[in-house]
């Protein structure tokens, strides 16, 4: 029996298998295998499905380094809010 489709599952490298199946789905190694779509930044395969709140089209590198970076100026601000709070109490308690 002839293949029929061509298998678009992205690979761990990124590429596309490209193995000729006859299935829909994939070639036989890929007919199970979770969807993926690439990374809009780096390129690498990434989940379709995600959990809540990780509906951007980033793999889990670029996710950790973008919540990282999230997380570092949220404590900028927290530090700045402290800092205008402390010189606010200051002038407060000098008069």
């Amino acid at each position: 029996m002839k293949a029929k489709f061509v298998c678009y599952h992205l690979k761990n490298t990124g590429e596309i298998c490209g193995k000729p199946s006859t299935k829909l789905e994939g070639c036989r190694t890929h007919s199970k295998a979770k969807m993926r779509r690439p990374c809009s930044v780096c390129g690498r395969p990434t989940k379709i499905d995600k959990p809540s709140g990780l509906d951007n089209n980033l793999c889990s590198y670029c996710n950790k380094s973008n919540y990282q970076t999230r997380h570092v100026n949220k404590l900028r601000a927290k530090a700045q809010l402290y800092d205008e709070y402390t010189s606010v109490v200051g002038h407060i308690g000098e008069t």
